[in-house]
């Protein structure tokens, strides 16, 4: 793999990811490490790192150094840690290849959402393992698991466990404070319960670059919906039509001149959601910044945080959460460039926008936190997946070098 031992890069690899932003952030009274605090760690860690590094023969190869005790290590790839044994999911049905070419025998077929193991990665190919196969398939469709490969991410996936799912601030009977379904499990990888929150392999790239340049400007995204099955995006558009048919308030909030419902939920279809290709995310300011070991590699983590105000709460369903003052088509990358913001948009909200737009995710009119990767949906078409499955298990282990 490409890794560099910390005591060679840890400053210009902290530069990109993180901007070393706990050096602006002031000290706070519960004793833990912000401001000054962490340049002494980080003097620390380089030290320390620098110590060993004199210690060890310039001809040991890192996964020598690894077994000795050397590490840990920073991945220097497009995550936080490498894809290596990082879970992923097939989105539609796939065969699984003796070897990474079209034409090499079949072992099996995965059916759409079969767990997987990511063991390797060759050009268009991932090697993985399922709960009793192993081989090759394309990764094109394919899902891969947010959480195992860039854990300075926060992740609160609210439709998990309490749904935030509200009309003109009313509850939605069926949505409000229910959990739609299950998407937690226990993580190998990180060796603690976490939300299974998987996106299509191009879109988690670009999710990668978006957190990057937040956490430069000490800031962060949190994640609050990736992967949606098909049943509870109908549950969703279904329970809001029956509200709106009862409740003429939450029905003009819904339809009032140029929206319609149909642009806060698509009822009755596939959405992007179920294909893998759309996040919905806010965006949150550090206060402060740990490193974290993960196997043989160390990351950013970040344990204490404030949300930024948006304009709505997250998933209120209503013109109020519209973010420009005209609607636009969902499957237009450049349409958003053309159309005025709303007064109401705030300065969390564009500055939310501005990483998305930057690493290539593409918003919507309607909905101040939902970002699509427009480039993904249009690469699969009709290859796309459906969402025709829950997600409940997750096959990874822990990153090593060797």
């Amino acid at each position: 793999m490409n890794v560099k031992k910390l005591s060679l890069i840890i400053l210009p690899i902290l530069l990109l990811l993180g901007g070393l932003i706990w050096w602006n952030l002031s000290s706070d009274d519960s004793g833990s490490e912000t401001g000054d605090d962490w340049e002494d760690t980080l003097d620390e860690m380089i030290s320390n790192r620098n110590e060993n590094a004199d210690e060890q023969s310039d001809e040991t190869d890192r996964q020598d150094q690894a077994r000795q005790g050397s590490g840990p290590f920073l991945n220097e790839g497009e995550f936080e840690l490498p894809i290596e044994g990082a879970a992923g999911y097939s989105s539609v049905s796939q065969k699984l290849h003796t070897h990474p070419y079209e034409q090499a025998p079949v072992e099996a077929v995965l059916i759409s959402g079969t767990p997987f193991e990511i063991l390797s990665e060759d050009g268009n190919w991932w090697e993985v393992r399922t709960a009793n196969a192993r081989g090759w398939i394309e990764h094109k469709s394919a899902f891969i698991n947010l959480p195992d490969i860039m854990p300075s991410i926060i992740y609160d996936n609210t439709n998990s466990y309490s749904s935030l799912f509200k009309s003109s601030s009313q509850d939605i009977p069926e949505l409000t404070g229910e959990a739609l379904y299950e998407a937690v499990d226990y993580n190998e990888r990180l060796e603690e319960e976490a939300f299974i929150m998987p996106v299509l392999y191009s879109t988690a790239k670009k999710i990668s670059v978006a957190q990057r340049l937040a956490l430069t400007n000490g800031e962060a995204l949190k994640l609050y919906e990736t992967y949606r099955p098909f049943d509870v995006q109908v549950l969703v558009g279904e329970s809001l039509t029956a509200l709106a048919e009862e409740d003429e308030e939450i029905e003009k909030n819904l339809n009032s001149a140029p929206w319609t419902l149909a642009w806060f939920i698509v009822v009755n279809d596939v959405s992007n959601h179920q294909r893998g290709a759309a996040i919905d995310m806010s965006l949150v300011k550090v206060e402060t910044m740990e490193h974290k070991v993960i196997g043989d590699y160390i990351t950013l983590n970040v344990s204490e945080y404030v949300e930024y105000d948006m304009q709505t709460p997250m998933h209120e369903l209503s013109v109020d959460s519209v973010i420009y003052q005209s609607p636009f088509s969902s499957s237009s990358q450049t349409a958003w460039l053309e159309h005025e913001l709303v007064d109401e948009m705030t300065e969390g909200s564009i500055r939310l926008q501005g990483y998305a737009t930057e690493a290539g995710l593409t918003p919507i009119a309607s909905e101040w936190w939902h970002f699509n990767d427009l480039d993904a949906v249009e690469e699969l078409g009709e290859e796309a997946g459906t969402g025709d499955f829950h997600l409940t298990e997750t096959l990874n282990s822990q990153p090593t070098l060797d």
